[in-house]
């Protein structure tokens, strides 16, 4: 068997039939019957694709704006408190401190003695002060932290928006004067707590 020269130039086909086209040639041929389905289906197919990560990042968007409305939401809250009037000094009534990243406004606040009907001798100052004294001595955070004052007993209260505010690390207390002693005083007040963050101010747009 005799093989030419010309059996061996490069690029040689092993066919010439549309299987064997080379790629500049195959993308010249004309489209097939369902060339046109194909395209639509894979077209349907993107748009499906953009659509459902379109929805997902909406919904994450409303669920950050629900979480932060639910954590900025004000909260009511209740607190009391009671003791018997100390032999020697002042009864001092603690209704507690806010928890850390959050704030009082007080909105009332009550002190007397066991109920409304019962005569409490003495007189009360309200204080919002870090410095909390003991009960049964003299001491006192004095002026500089009073924020309200009953010149009688019982005494009731009411405050507006941000007229008492009580922050992390400070507490709202009650210091009784002159009280009977072995006599049980009692106080409590309402306020609202919202988080540090929803009073800074800070708004973000959602997009």
């Amino acid at each position: 068997m005799t093989i030419r020269e010309s059996d061996l130039h490069l690029g040689a086909h092993e066919g010439t039939g549309p299987d064997f086209l080379d790629v500049e040639e195959a993308t010249d041929k004309p489209a097939g019957p369902l060339d046109g389905i194909t395209k639509g289906l894979k077209l349907w197919a993107d748009v499906g694709l953009t659509l459902g990560k379109q929805l997902d990042a909406h919904t994450e968007a409303t669920n950050k704006l629900l979480r932060r409305l639910e954590r900025n939401t004000p909260v009511n809250y209740s607190t009391n408190a009671s003791g018997v009037f100390p032999a020697a000094g002042n009864l001092v009534l603690s209704l507690g401190t806010p928890d850390q990243g959050t704030y009082w406004e007080v909105e009332s606040c009550v002190v007397g003695g066991s109920d409304q009907n019962v005569t409490a001798a003495g007189t009360a100052g309200l204080y919002v002060s870090g410095f909390l004294p003991p009960s049964g001595t003299s001491q006192s955070p004095g002026l500089t932290s009073l924020a309200d004052q009953a010149k009688t007993l019982p005494n009731v209260a009411f405050y507006g928006g941000r007229d008492i505010v009580v922050n992390d690390q400070e507490y709202l207390f009650l210091i009784v004067f002159g009280g009977t002693a072995a006599q049980q005083y009692q106080a409590n007040a309402q306020v609202t707590v919202f988080t540090t963050a929803s009073g800074a101010g800070r708004v973000q747009v959602e997009s």
